[in-house]
């Protein structure tokens, strides 16, 4: 158990870096915007009232502290429970379609009750995993520090198994092979 919700806080930090990466990626033009803004007389004297000598390096440091990065409730940790979830999300419907073929092969079923229930599944594992007693904010601390080969190996298992995820989904469902095998098993 403990070397799952290690495989998954790795997961879960890869996504949470990438989303973090992503979000610099598209401010920076609006931060290129903001420095021509903050050459404005009448706001640069309003930034000096506050205290503020270089509103431009203000405002950078606290998108980055208190909306990309925070770990209580930040862009990152959003974005990255969200994608997290979802290769939980894909691999529960992977093996309800399995659990369903094998035994209930003609049971008609609503894939809005599927998605909620596997979404509440995927939902509670994540929180299980990561958010009961701040394990998220523990392993960003502990995988921060790692370097090297260690942070390429993982990003590349990450992104895979987003893909994997989706793929086990979509071929054990009834439109993919390993779905109609089950399937053709019963009759």
């Amino acid at each position: 158990m403990k070397k799952i919700e290690y495989f998954y806080n790795i997961i879960y930090y890869f996504f949470y870096r990438a989303s973090i990466k992503f979000a610099n990626f598209i401010a920076k033009p609006i931060f290129f915007i903001y420095k021509y803004i903050y050459k404005i007389p009448k706001i640069r004297q309003y930034y000096n009232n506050k205290g503020i000598n270089n509103p431009l390096k203000w405002h950078k440091q606290k998108f980055k502290n208190e909306l990309l990065e925070n770990t209580n409730l930040g862009y990152g940790t959003i974005i990255g429970h969200g994608f997290a979830t979802s290769v939980l999300l894909f691999f529960y419907i992977g093996i309800y379609h399995i659990f369903k073929y094998s035994f209930f092969p003609t049971f008609q079923d609503s894939f809005g009750y599927v998605l909620t229930v596997t979404g509440i599944l995927a939902y509670s594992t994540d929180i299980i995993f990561t958010q009961t007693s701040d394990k998220d904010i523990r392993y960003i601390k502990e995988f921060n520090k790692r370097k090297g080969w260690w942070r390429t190996k993982w990003k590349i298992i990450t992104i895979l198994s987003l893909f994997l995820s989706l793929w086990f989904s979509l071929t054990t469902s009834s439109g993919g092979n390993v779905g109609q095998f089950l399937i053709s098993l019963h009759f």
